[in-house]
């Protein structure tokens, strides 16, 4: 398909059955197709968040907040992925 929204909606779907491979892989397509779609760079970020690639998924909410700025849903996951991202760095320097 051709349809950066297809893509975004499909991984949508994937999110809701918990396949985030899946999920980052459409979000990914569809960011290729039409880079400004905010709701791909969201959705990126959720399925980033849940395969546990927190910097990731705060780029992703980062640029999805960029794109705009009133999205409540990605400002509150973006506090979350930096607070697991936070959690993950000390974690890595108590090794």
């Amino acid at each position: 398909p051709n349809s950066h929204v297809y893509y975004s909606n499909r991984a949508a779907a994937y999110c809701y059955l918990a396949e985030y491979d899946a999920a980052t892989a459409d979000c990914r397509s569809s960011i290729r197709l039409e880079p400004t779609y905010e709701k791909a760079h969201a959705r990126l970020g959720l399925s980033l968040f849940f395969r546990g690639d927190y910097s990731g998924a705060v780029e992703a909410y980062e640029e999805s907040l960029e794109l705009d700025p009133n999205n409540k849903a990605s400002l509150s996951y973006l506090k979350k992925a930096k607070g697991r991202l936070a959690e993950q760095i000390q974690r890595e320097e108590e090794e």
